[in-house]
């Protein structure tokens, strides 16, 4: 049983590591993002 709700524990620590990084991730894309719209020249009218 203690090996067990280690490995939750674990998974758990993992879970909270992986959606740190895919937020840290998602906001440099959007950062980029922003950076490239802005530096795009105005379309022709």
């Amino acid at each position: 049983m203690r090996r067990l709700q280690q490995r939750i524990r674990d998974l758990e620590a993992e879970l909270i590591r992986l959606q740190a990084t895919n937020d840290a991730l998602a906001a440099q894309t959007r950062d980029e993002a922003l950076s490239r719209m802005q530096e795009r020249e105005p379309a022709l009218t």
